[in-house]
């Protein structure tokens, strides 16, 4: 007959059982909570790099535009005709005229 060995329980290896396993949940609960702040972090600074792209899409497209005024305020025939339309400006002895804008009811 073979005898049963008992070991018998250790208190202090049971509570560095219980420490280290309390310990390593803690570190686990940290590292989570670490980890959905850097993916906040992340949608975040995505957000922020589509809205950049829209803004410079936008400021390109108003860039093209100034450009092109830029180009046609140079043009002295351009220059004239803004001034005679927007600014009712004449040459000497005209006269101008302002008549309403015609309407689709006005045919």
């Amino acid at each position: 007959m073979k005898k049963k060995t008992v070991k018998k329980s250790n208190p202090l290896g049971k509570f560095l059982r219980f420490l280290i396993s309390v310990l390593m949940i803690g570190i686990m609960i940290y590292m989570y909570y670490q980890m959905t702040r850097e993916i906040k972090t992340t949608f975040s600074l995505l957000s922020d790099v589509r809205e950049s792209e829209r803004e410079l899409a936008q400021l390109e497209a108003e860039k093209e535009s100034l450009e092109l005024q830029k180009e046609k305020l140079t043009d002295e025939n351009y220059v004239s005709s803004v001034a005679r339309g927007k600014y009712l400006i004449t040459k000497e002895n005209e006269q101008i005229y302002v008549l309403p804008p015609l309407t689709e009811g006005n045919d």
